[in-house]
């Protein structure tokens, strides 16, 4: 089974291991998460544990009326169990309940099987930013979707 909940004090440094555990996520150190811990202006962090122990997570704010994707990691032997898209799913739920109709995102041109997951999750390539990664270097493909967010009637 997997929970969700936001990332506390005790998660940086499991986290840095998930993302050592996968090369595709953005390369932050221990004070890059701090921040998230910060309050609510910096974004905001959710973990998804597995038996007890930290499996991914999933990182994100929102500004207006649209939300931005940070970073999302998951260790391998997780994400067969459907992680990422339970990460996702709860951020574009959060993303609604603040008033946000778009997401974004970047990924790396080469990173093909995030590019696959985003794409059969809505989204679509709106940019390119030339140069963004330096380690090693590479393009950013700037990936949107909108959000079908349900307003209550009345």
């Amino acid at each position: 089974m997997i929970r969700i909940r936001p990332l506390a004090a005790p998660d940086r440094v499991p986290i840095l291991a998930v993302a050592a555990a996968s090369p595709e996520a953005a390369r932050w150190n221990r004070e890059a998460y701090a921040l998230f811990l910060r309050g609510p202006r910096h974004g905001d962090c959710l973990v998804a544990e597995a038996a007890g122990a930290i499996a991914g997570f999933i990182c994100f704010r929102v500004t207006s009326d649209e939300a931005e994707v940070l970073n999302l990691a998951g260790i391998p032997a997780a994400r067969p169990r459907g992680l990422g898209l339970r990460l996702l799913a709860e951020v574009i739920h959060q993303s609604c309940q603040r008033h946000a109709r778009r997401m974004f995102l970047e990924a790396r041109e080469t990173n093909r099987p995030a590019i696959r997951f985003y794409e059969r999750r809505g989204f679509r390539i709106a940019a390119r930013r030339r140069g963004y990664y330096s380690d090693p270097p590479a393009d950013a493909l700037v990936l949107a979707r909108e959000l079908s967010c349900e307003r209550p009637s009345g």
